[in-house]
């Protein structure tokens, strides 16, 4: 495909998706989650690019360096009532992959709920989850979860832990189903289809065709009833220390269509 000059890093965390039967209580946080780095692919529209290298280029997207950053979790429940989870999410760069760690507190002083992702791109995420009550001197043994069963709500929001490790990415059939526009900008809808029985069906993604960023994405069960809807919200111009220029996502959302219910993952961005 053909590469326009210059690059922008796009920041964002992920994370998202994946109940086959019923909810899809998920990503990226996204949802991963978590903040993966989606660089600037740089390829304009033209051709479809293949579903299967399109999906590794999004999954081996290593972040540039190692960041905190603090923000909240917004929580709507399906009779409306409301509630908000501080949230840390650091994301920590080595040599042969990365790893973002959420920490959620559960009210004030509350019950600390931590999940690490650890990612290389070449292999599916690997998850490991502990909690701490504030009653109890130490945590509880962190538990290591198999990316087939990672169909599990992080600290009892709608974000999956497999969709902060953006599992769909890496199911073996991925397809691009047609060029359109979403959120305002020209993407590629991506379908990756589950080949187990653990958490969604399906998912389509609409991948920014000049960023190759996802800016959107549904999951469906086997009856190709949509069960989960992830969005990004805004996006903020940042200057490094270094002198570089980044973009940094505000917010993102996920939406259980079938329980109704909605969790916002809001950023405190550096300056703010």
């Amino acid at each position: 495909m053909p590469r326009r000059s210059g690059r922008t890093e796009i920041w964002r965390m992920l994370s998202w998706m994946k109940p086959r039967i019923g909810s899809w209580t998920a990503i990226p946080l996204a949802v991963a989650a978590a903040f993966v780095r989606l660089v600037a692919a740089e390829s304009g529209a033209g051709s479809p690019p293949d579903g299967a290298a399109l999906a590794a280029e999004l999954r081996h997207q290593k972040p540039a360096q190692s960041l905190t950053n603090a923000g909240v979790l917004r929580v709507r429940d399906p009779k409306g009532r409301r509630k908000e989870l501080p949230v840390t999410v650091t994301t920590l760069v080595g040599d042969r992959g990365w790893q973002v760690v959420y920490q959620v507190r559960e009210g004030v002083d509350g019950t600390l709920e931590t999940l690490t992702v650890r990612q290389t791109g070449d292999s599916r995420p690997q998850y490991e989850v502990s909690r701490r009550d504030p009653a109890s001197p130490v945590a509880t043994a962190p538990r290591q979860i198999e990316a087939g069963a990672s169909a599990v709500a992080l600290a009892g929001t709608d974000f999956w832990l497999c969709d902060l490790g953006l599992e769909f990415l890496h199911w073996p059939t991925q397809r691009v189903a047609k060029q359109e526009m979403s959120n305002g900008r020209l993407c590629w809808a991506l379908d990756s289809i589950n080949p187990g029985t653990n958490g969604y069906a399906s998912v389509r993604s609409w991948i920014d065709a000049e960023y190759h960023a996802v800016l959107r994405a549904e999951a469906y069960d086997d009856r190709r009833r949509k069960v989960k809807e992830f969005s990004t919200g805004s996006f903020k111009q940042l200057t490094t220390s270094d002198g570089h220029e980044m973009w940094f996502l505000r917010d993102i959302r996920i939406r259980d269509e079938i329980r109704d219910t909605r969790t916002d993952l809001v950023y405190r961005l550096p300056g703010e």
